[in-house]
């Protein structure tokens, strides 16, 4: 069953992942929540923009996406799932 992961380029409109939608689609493995390289740097951990070479975006400069730890979500949606992660486990 597939799962819609946050992004973590955070909607950049240039990431090849989730295409500047915040979210992505991922299908957990038979092993389990996998990372896999990132498409936006093929794996490379740098982007090379006007110029200057500069950290990927998508992938943080890991050169692998991990959707088992996404980034968190900042906003009021993601405040009251951690208050109620808090309160109630999860």
């Amino acid at each position: 069953m597939p799962h819609h992961v946050l992004c973590p380029c955070r909607g950049n409109p240039d990431c090849k992942l989730c295409l500047g939608t915040k979210v992505y689609t991922y299908e957990p493995t038979d092993r389990g929540w996998m990372p896999f390289p990132c498409p936006t740097c093929e794996g490379k951990k740098e982007l090379t923009i006007d110029g200057k070479t500069e950290p990927c975006f998508t992938c943080l400069g890991a050169g692998t996406v991990d959707p088992a730890n996404p980034p968190r979500d900042t906003s009021t949606r993601g405040f009251i799932r951690d208050v109620w992660r808090i309160f109630f486990g999860g």
